[in-house]
């Protein structure tokens, strides 16, 4: 029973041009056991020392390391979800001593209550269902595009987040294609928008997929070495691949994912 177990306070730190118009306090459920169901309180208030928010989370565990742990685990997913619905970068650091950033915004948005709490029950209601589980990595991948600084790990993390739906949920490959990764790809964007003449941000463009594969397999596999060239045509491609992770996923997510099945 959950009132046998030490109950620990775990501080978080939330890195971003975020803010909250004040202290926010309020119980959010954990887990799915319908006998057991238990809380975690959450306290989310200014940062007086970074851009960002500073969050204390409860957590039953039996020793420190594994609250800690849980603690990451739960509030990571809820910034998963909340930072494709506001479109934020944030970082989460969950080490003992503040890594030195950048992230000294002079502008940042207020976050409310709501949609705080609206972001954790979106985390665990896609982390309920073994056909969603998958979507909830692909917004992971998403908030590390936001907030890497590296061009390359951007490009990464936008293509996968975009890859990791697609291979998860694509409709049927037609005979004759290949059913490997740009034929998912290609067939979940026709899914949500018809032919490639309506594709949103990409319109007409009938090689951007098969182009931005091949500088994922350049990037992860190391088969060119990487130059100044290199770094400018990965980084010319950043925004446009960005907005079509966004709204690929955001559009998915309202339209084809199944939290029935």
């Amino acid at each position: 029973m959950m009132q046998n177990i030490p109950v620990w306070e775990v501080i978080l730190e939330v890195y971003g041009s975020i803010t909250v118009e004040k202290t926010l306090r309020f119980s959010q459920l954990k887990g799915f056991r319908l006998n057991d169901k238990f809380y975690s309180d959450i306290e989310i208030k200014r940062s007086q020392t970074i851009s960002g928010v500073e969050a204390t989370i409860t957590a039953f565990a039996p020793n420190e390391e594994l609250a800690r742990e849980a603690a990451i685990f739960f509030f990571g997913q809820m910034l998963d979800t909340l930072a494709i619905q506001i479109d934020q970068a944030l970082y989460l650091n969950f080490n003992d001593y503040r890594i030195i950033t950048n992230f000294g915004h002079k502008t940042l948005r207020r976050v409310k209550k709501e949609e705080w709490q609206n972001a954790f029950q979106e985390a665990r209601l896609l982390s309920s269902h073994t056909t969603t589980i998958t979507y909830l990595r692909a917004l992971g991948w998403y908030r590390k595009g936001l907030y890497t600084e590296d061009p390359f790990d951007k490009f990464l993390a936008f293509w996968n987040s975009i890859e990791i739906v697609a291979s998860k949920y694509h409709p049927p490959i037609p005979e004759g294609r290949s059913k490997q990764t740009k034929s998912q790809i290609w067939e979940s964007f026709k899914a949500l928008w018809g032919d490639c003449d309506y594709w949103p941000i990409i319109k007409g463009q009938n090689t951007w997929i098969d182009d931005n594969y091949d500088i994922r397999k350049t990037i992860a596999h190391g088969t060119q070495p990487i130059d100044i060239n290199t770094v400018k045509e990965v980084s010319q491609k950043l925004d446009i691949i960005r907005q079509v992770s966004f709204k690929f996923l955001l559009e998915w997510r309202e339209k084809r994912l199944n939290l029935l099945e």
